[in-house]
C-alpha cells in the first residue's frame, strides 16, 4: 500500500535548502500526487512547477528526463523532471512512465547533484510503484487516422 506520508518523507529527504527547495511527484498527465517544499515557498509556486513539469512530458518521454529554466518567474530557478519507472518497462510498446519526479532548484545549484538525487529517488520509488502499474498508467487513446472520412449524412 502506498502512503502519502511516506512519499512526502522521501521527497523531503532529497531537499537541500535553500537551493534545492521543492520535490514533486506527479502523474504523466500533470496531476499532483505529493510534494515537499521549503516552507517559505508558496503553494502557487508549487502549482507553477507542477504545471510546467507536466508540460514537459513529451521531452521526458523521448529522453527519459527534461531540464529547463523557468522564464518569467526567476525566483523559481530551474526544474529537472525525471520519469519514475522500472528500466525494463521502457522497452515495451506504448511506454509511459509510472510517475514523474520534478526537482526545483536555484539556478546556481549543481545540476549534476540534482540529477543524481533524482535518479536515486526515482529508482527507489519505482520499486514500490511498479507493483501498481496496472492501476497507475492510463492507457493511451488509439491513434486516429486522417484517412477515415466522416459518414455520409442521411438525407
Amino acid at each position: 500500500m502506498l502512503k502519502l506520508s511516506t512519499l512526502h518523507t522521501y521527497l523531503n529527504q532529497v531537499l537541500d535548502l535553500p537551493d534545492l527547495h521543492t520535490a514533486i511527484l506527479l502523474t504523466p498527465t500533470g496531476q499532483l500526487i505529493s510534494y515537499a517544499s521549503d516552507p517559505s515557498r508558496s503553494k502557487e509556486d508549487v502549482r507553477s512547477v507542477v504545471g510546467l513539469s507536466g508540460d514537459s512530458f513529451l521531452e521526458v518521454e523521448e529522453q527519459g528526463f527534461a531540464t529547463f529554466e523557468i522564464k518569467g518567474k526567476p525566483h523559481l530557478g530551474s526544474i529537472y523532471v525525471l520519469a519514475v519507472n522500472e528500466a525494463q518497462d521502457e522497452t515495451q510498446d506504448g511506454w509511459q512512465p509510472l510517475m514523474l519526479l520534478a526537482l526545483n532548484f536555484s539556478n546556481g545549484y549543481d545540476q549534476e547533484a540534482v540529477r543524481l538525487k533524482a535518479k536515486a529517488l526515482a529508482a527507489h520509488l519505482s520499486k514500490s510503484l511498479s507493483k501498481y502499474r496496472e492501476y497507475l498508467v492510463v492507457p493511451r487513446p488509439p491513434p486516429t487516422s486522417s484517412n477515415i472520412s466522416s459518414p455520409t449524412p442521411v438525407r
